[in-house]
């Protein structure tokens, strides 16, 4: 069809669209006017009542709906080499502790055990020929000067070196550095500078220039002390930056067992590769030896398992909860600690709603909801506002914000299932109250009608919180006031056929 003919066939179709507004209006103006002149006659009692103003409690709250998960998950893992010979749950079960959830096939089982027999035959004829005499001595592995010294008499080897990474370290090129900024232009590698530290001021090389940063190293041929601050000079004798002086290529002095009995160095000492660092008490057994028997001991431990498995041979749930997903299957060749299932934990539940712009800046974490569920319409459960979303959601122009709410677990409730939330996001107790449609709003002015007599005064008030059925006055009213409380249907009803108006031209145009 072409834009003329589509236009052609709009303008035909605008005479009928007036038509049927100007019927609408008409139908709107006779329905007011027929409710008004009902209110004014003999129905004004159904729309216009007087109640009192009463001293009691109103809350403020916003609603969300979504659906129930799984507050947390578990991970269960199979505690040997081997095959399941049969598993009895599948995806989505209800698992309790200690329930049965797979066997293990007994004759793969066997052959774990045969095996780990035989390698504890080998760690015995190990353990056997090893010479387990522990060194009295630690001796310097290289060549070079101490620079820093970790360990000191009664010390226990094992935690110096965890702690510190060695009990001492060595300069072993003979070469000390200092890396500082510099953005000196002229500077290149391999010029000439002068370092200044303590009481000396030695000749350095530029050694490498990796943008601003400028390393320099000087010769480590006295007994100059790391960890003081130096400061390079230029050619010119022009301060060109400070940094502090280590160690070129440190290394650390190893060491696994025993406690330090005597320090033989000092720092700056120099030392030759094999020379006497350290002595210690304490080291019958060489490490290599304790390594053993820890194998050892350990391989025993789970010989042991298995043989109780032997007995009963079955996987067995550690949690409550339902399994989300298993990830071995019957028959196949597994390893230990695979994933057999992952449980989610029936005890906590989260529920995540979505809550409109408007009201989320009053929700809280902490805040207490209610929450209903749309398969128990008639069980009210509790819970916690926990976590609340900083990334909106929007959805045909209106955002919300996804807010988590911590739940307890029931045995009722299951993943998934749609539920509703209400947060209470302000409350006040012992305060004077009246329903919201005795409220009038002119020039920004609230006032209600308070009756007096056979008569009605207009009355100015101050509100405070105000829900969809009650505002809070805080000045105005008194307790015990009767106020007229007015319904607006007509108002609503012409509303309506207005929004029906609109929809029709909109669907014309289109």
């Amino acid at each position: 069809m072409s834009r003329q003919e589509t236009t052609r066939k709009r303008r035909k179709k605008w005479p009928i669209v007036l038509a049927v507004i100007l019927v609408l209006l008409i139908a709107a103006w006779i329905v007011l006017a027929v409710i008004g002149k009902k209110e004014g006659t003999g129905s004004r009692q159904k729309n216009v009542t007087t109640e009192s103003a009463f001293i009691g409690s109103i809350s403020v709250n916003t609603e969300g709906s979504g659906s129930v998960e799984a507050a947390s998950t578990k991970a269960l893992a199979l505690e040997y080499d081997g095959r399941l010979e049969k598993i009895y749950v599948e995806k989505g079960d209800q698992v309790k502790e200690g329930d049965v959830l797979a066997i293990y096939d007994t004759d793969a089982l066997d052959a774990v055990i045969e095996s780990k027999e035989a390698e504890l035959d080998q760690l015995n004829s190990a353990i056997a020929t090893t010479d387990d005499s522990g060194s009295t001595v630690i001796k310097a592995p290289v060549t070079g000067r101490v620079k820093r010294i970790y360990a000191a008499v009664d010390d226990e080897v094992s935690k110096v070196v965890d702690n510190n990474g060695g009990l001492a370290e060595i300069s072993a090129d003979g070469k000390l550095k200092v890396e500082f900024t510099c953005k000196d232009p002229v500077l290149s590698e391999g010029d000439s500078v002068t370092v200044d530290f303590d009481s000396y001021s030695v000749t350095g090389t530029v050694q490498e220039i990796d943008g601003d940063t400028v390393c320099v190293t000087i010769p480590d041929d006295t007994e100059y002390k790391v960890d003081t601050e130096a400061t390079i000079l230029g050619r010119s004798g022009a301060k060109l930056g400070t940094g502090r002086l280590v160690s070129n290529h440190p290394y650390l002095v190893q060491a696994s067992y025993g406690i330090i009995d005597s320090v033989n160095v000092t720092k700056t000492s120099y030392v030759d590769a094999g020379d006497t660092m350290f002595e210690r008490r304490d080291a019958e057994y060489n490490q290599t030896y304790l390594d053993l028997l820890t194998d050892r001991e350990e391989l025993v431990d789970e010989l042991q398992e298995l043989k109780e498995y032997q007995k009963n041979p079955v996987v067995t749930s550690e949690y409550d909860g339902y399994i989300v997903s298993l990830d071995v299957l019957e028959g196949m060749p597994y390893e230990k600690d695979q994933q057999f299932c992952t449980i989610a934990d029936a005890g906590t539940l989260n529920l995540k709603v979505e809550i409109d712009e408007l009201d989320i800046d009053g929700v809280e974490v902490g805040q207490k909801a209610s929450v209903v569920f749309d398969a128990f319409e008639d069980e009210t459960y509790e819970g916690t506002v926990e976590k609340i979303s900083g990334i909106g959601n929007n959805t045909g122009g209106v955002t919300t914000y996804t807010v988590t709410i911590a739940l307890a677990g029931d045995t009722h409730l299951k993943d998934a299932m749609s539920a509703t939330a209400s947060i209470t996001l302000e409350s006040r107790d012992n305060v004077l109250l009246i329903p919201v449609d005795a409220i009038e709003l002119i020039d920004d002015v609230r006032y209600v009608e308070v009756v007096s007599g056979e008569k009605t005064v207009q009355t100015p008030v101050t509100t405070g919180l105000i829900n969809e059925e009650y505002a809070e006055v805080t000045s105005g009213l008194s307790n015990g006031d009767q106020v007229v409380v007015t319904k607006r249907n007509s108002v609503d009803l012409f509303g309506q056929m207005m929004e029906q108006r609109n929809h029709m031209i909109d669907s014309m145009n289109n």
